[in-house]
């Protein structure tokens, strides 16, 4: 059977079981566990259903000018763990994982997967060494030392999360795919203070970008605080992120509950700076940051918690001179929830990605049951310069859009989530795209892990 018309059913599977009956209780395969050695396999499975109407705010597709598109995606992920702990040598440990994803249907409107992609491909394999008590004068586990393909993240995900593009092999949106393909990480884990030193090489989806850089922070009660050096040593000519190569980032974040310390942990401030430099084949000079408070009403019905954000990326000023302003988004990833960093499920995952934009959001978000998440999220999106990817348009205001979402955990191994986005078109996606009509895009999906 091909993967596409397993997928297809599949999707209506566990789209059932999400929406109408719980799932047994199941944890992860415990294949072996004696005298230090363990292994574990752990499965999971997604699949969503996506409908798009107003494509291009009315324009259609750019390939093939389809207006209204619907698409169902779906993958199965197993994930061998292995460790052995030894007396006094710490713990050798590995993992190993391929990945099945299929694209079903018209595929998505921005055109990353209306070719009814599929693949089976590598995610994880990587072997590594945990200090245990080797260290012991200063913890334990003090040294973190893995290689291979695996998955390596900063912060909350603003530069360095998500090392997968995952539009060639089918699941554009699931995004089952979030290794790099090639790694060597350093951890130390002493404590206040923790440090990475890393190398990474993404795929060809990003140009086979490589990198080496060190992270730094500092953990308190309060919050974490961090600073992160990296150099892009290395990039395809004639890509995308071609202008990577000979790049310098540097960035700076912090975030917390900052009146933690007298009972109070309803605020949440967070921020992250980031400036890029230097560059082999533009000179590249683009900074990007967010600032964000949050407050949680505990002693309300449903825990309301209300934040604002506001995100900057520089944009090109003149395409056509040797400066690149322009903010290189990295590999920013999905962390914190909805808007974290993907803003707008329309405008942020089909239009603008995390460069030449100017963003306010405000977030509201309800528990009414311990298992259920109800939200809604407003975005107002800018242009920092007047052009796109490089044309020209006369204004900067780009788009206004709600996102209403709901997140139902059935149990600890089933989650299901519906989403409806409404995005209305201003100036410059009017004149970028040739529509005029507002978009709207509805997506259900259920992911399950035993």
């Amino acid at each position: 059977m091909k993967i596409a018309k397993f997928f297809s059913l599949a999707i209506v599977a566990i789209g059932a079981a999400g929406l109408l009956f719980p799932s047994p209780a199941r944890s992860a395969i415990s294949l072996y566990d004696q005298n230090g050695v363990k292994a574990d396999l752990t499965l999971e499975a997604g699949a969503g259903l996506f409908f798009n109407n107003d494509v291009n705010f009315g324009a259609g597709r750019f390939s093939d000018g389809k207006t209204s598109v619907q698409w169902q995606e779906g993958y199965f992920k197993p994930i061998l763990d292995a460790s052995y702990t030894t007396p006094r040598a710490g713990t050798f440990y590995g993992g190993l994982s391929y990945v099945a994803t299929s694209t079903i249907g018209d595929g998505d409107g921005g055109d990353f997967s209306n070719d009814r992609p599929e693949a089976i491909e590598s995610e994880l394999g990587y072997i590594g060494w945990k200090s245990g008590q080797v260290f012991s004068s200063l913890g334990e586990d003090v040294v973190d030392i893995s290689f291979g393909e695996q998955e390596f993240a900063i912060g909350d995900g603003f530069l360095i999360m998500d090392g997968a593009f995952d539009g060639a092999d089918g699941a554009y949106w699931l995004a089952p795919h979030r290794s790099f393909d090639k790694t060597a990480i350093l951890r130390l884990n002493t404590k206040p203070v923790r440090a990475d030193l890393f190398y990474l090489k993404a795929d060809g989806d990003y140009d086979d970008t490589e990198l080496y850089g060190i992270n730094f922070e500092y953990i308190h009660e309060l919050g974490t605080a961090g600073v992160s050096l990296m150099d892009v040593t290395d990039s395809d000519g004639g890509g995308f992120y071609e202008n990577r190569k000979g790049m310098k980032v540097f960035s700076v974040r912090a975030q917390g509950t900052p009146l933690a310390n007298i009972n109070q942990e309803e605020l949440f401030l967070a921020f992250e700076y980031a400036q890029q430099s230097q560059g082999n084949r533009l000179d590249v000079d683009a900074k990007g940051w967010y600032g964000e408070a949050g407050y949680t009403f505990s002693q309300c019905a449903w825990t309301p918690t209300l934040s604002y954000r506001y995100a900057f990326f520089s944009g090109d000023r003149n395409p056509n001179d040797d400066q690149y302003e322009a903010f290189d988004p990295m590999f920013y990833g999905f962390s914190r929830g909805w808007g974290t960093h993907f803003m707008g499920e329309i405008t942020g995952e089909y239009f603008l990605f995390n460069s030449n934009e100017k963003v306010n959001m405000v977030h509201l978000n309800l528990l009414p049951t311990d298992k259920l998440s109800i939200g809604a999220l407003y975005y107002e999106f800018r242009l920092d310069q007047g052009n796109i990817f490089g044309t020209e348009v006369s204004g900067k205001k780009f788009a206004d859009e709600v996102n209403l979402y709901a997140d139902y955990s059935i149990n600890d191994h089933l989650y299901v989530s519906g989403v409806f986005a409404w995005a209305t078109p201003r100036t410059a996606a009017k004149e970028y795209t040739g529509g005029n009509d507002d978009s709207i895009l509805f997506e259900v999906y259920a992911v399950m892990t035993f």
